[in-house]
């Protein structure tokens, strides 16, 4: 998620805002500082107002891509005040090409023989590092390896495992099952 974060005054509701569309189902909420006196009025381009209080709103953004606006007005003792607008910018969601298969046949028959992460992200994985049931370690690389179900030159036993990746700046926890 991208963020340009700018203060407008004298109302101090940010100017901008980038999200993607990988969030955009989530109802977003919206402020500016609460002054008794003051009647608040909000408009938005788009997007549905799902709850607003006189300082604050809380928005269900559209899920398609596009540049929205908030808009929110002030009327203090019958006199238009403070005039303020925020920009929402949806862009399209980063998508992650990682396949983690959840079993796979060690027999060396050239099927599933080796347990490996398979997508077009796979270069991004720093660190890969794979577990038995009871929490030892029992293959690790940088990178993307090939495990092939052995530890220290033994088979491993028939069971689940688990596979723990770094990719970019995220950490994937995903369940092997070791079949024979």
């Amino acid at each position: 998620m991208k963020w340009l974060l700018l203060t407008l005054l004298p109302l101090q509701l940010f100017s901008q805002q980038v999200i993607d569309d990988c969030i955009v189902d989530v109802p977003i909420m919206y402020s500016v500082g609460y002054d008794v006196d003051k009647t608040y009025t909000w408009d938005v381009s788009d997007g549905v107002i799902i709850n607003e209080t006189d300082n604050q709103i809380t928005v269900q953004w559209p899920d398609s891509l596009g540049t929205y606006v908030i808009t929110v007005s002030t009327i203090r003792h019958g006199c238009y005040g403070d005039t303020s607008t925020y920009t929402v910018t949806v862009e399209d969601c980063p998508r992650i090409d990682l396949f983690f298969p959840n079993a796979f046949t060690p027999n060396m028959d050239n099927h599933n023989s080796y347990y490996t992460i398979y997508g077009s992200d796979v270069g991004d994985i720093s660190y890969m590092v794979i577990f038995d049931r009871w929490g030892d370690k029992i293959f690790e690389t940088n990178g993307n390896g090939r495990w092939d179900g052995t530890y220290e030159g033994e088979k491993c036993q028939i069971g689940v495992y688990v596979v723990n990746i770094m990719y970019r700046d995220i950490r994937f926890i995903r369940e092997i099952h070791l079949i024979r």
